[in-house]
């Protein structure tokens, strides 16, 4: 298959400072794609990657916005598109949520603030970039999203119903998009990565990493760049036959 080409295209990246999405902002770029690299928190380490980028001959602007604040989020693509032109790739790869705000808690101990704020941040960091994005990408005729989310959308994990029911609900919002803007030339699909070694899994315990590492068929746990290279080509136009997909990135865990 051909290397992804993004020469002439606009990429904006939510959640893009670190990770999954530092890894895509580098693969696009590498292939031709002005990126913008969003962050809320983590500024330092956005701007580092757009200078690595820059330096290598690419092209990247850092961007912030809390993406689950609609009015961010539009001064980010604001932003985005007079600096660098129109969109015309959205990955969202930011949920609205860390690490510290999913802890592994037995249902009898889930309180319904914490479910409706899983839920909702998650929601929320979907909703505001793609209401924001789309309406000039139907306009155009074209444009690509991706949306990351877990294998646990899938295969749901003892402890973590929240986030399971937060990934499950981006995943119907995948399939439900892509069946709406499909006939208008809008492609969106999902990935649902399964234990990634990153900063979000950093404090895991060894026990829970080897077991994992175990449990996919590949005998190895993911990285980042894993991830990314499944993103960087859903997002392409070698994908251009596909909308609607969930592909689980975890080394054939789940196998479904």
């Amino acid at each position: 298959m051909p290397e992804q080409d993004y020469r002439g295209t606009v990429a904006l990246i939510t959640g893009g400072s670190d990770g999954i999405g530092a890894d895509t902002a580098r693969q696009m770029a590498a292939r031709g794609a002005a990126v913008a690299v969003n962050f809320h928190t983590g500024e330092g380490k956005a701007k580092e990657l757009v200078d690595t980028i820059v330096a290598a001959g690419g092209k990247a602007i850092a961007v912030g916005a809390d993406v689950t604040d609609a009015e961010q989020v539009a001064a980010m693509v604001a932003e985005t598109v007079t600096r660098l032109g129109p969109i015309d790739v959205l990955v969202l790869n930011a949920t609205g949520l860390y690490g510290r705000d999913v802890p592994f808690l037995p249902f009898a101990q889930v309180s319904w603030s914490y479910l409706e704020r899983t839920v909702t941040r998650q929601m929320q960091s979907l909703f505001f970039p793609l209401q924001t994005v789309l309406p000039a990408m139907i306009e155009r005729g074209s444009g690509s999203v991706v949306a990351v989310g877990a294998a646990l959308s899938r295969t749901p994990s003892a402890g973590l119903l929240a986030i399971s029911m937060a990934k499950a609900a981006l995943e119907a919002l995948v399939k439900s998009l892509a069946r709406e803007v499909g006939p208008m030339g809008v492609r969106v699909n999902g990935v649902g990565p399964g234990f990634i070694l990153s900063a979000a899994t950093a404090e895991a315990p060894e026990f829970l990493v080897q077991a994992a590492a175990e449990r996919a068929a590949l005998r190895r746990n993911g990285v980042p760049a894993d991830v990314a290279s499944a993103i960087t080509y859903l997002a392409s136009p070698q994908a251009s036959y596909l909308t609607g997909s969930y592909v689980l990135v975890d080394g054939g865990t789940a196998m479904v």
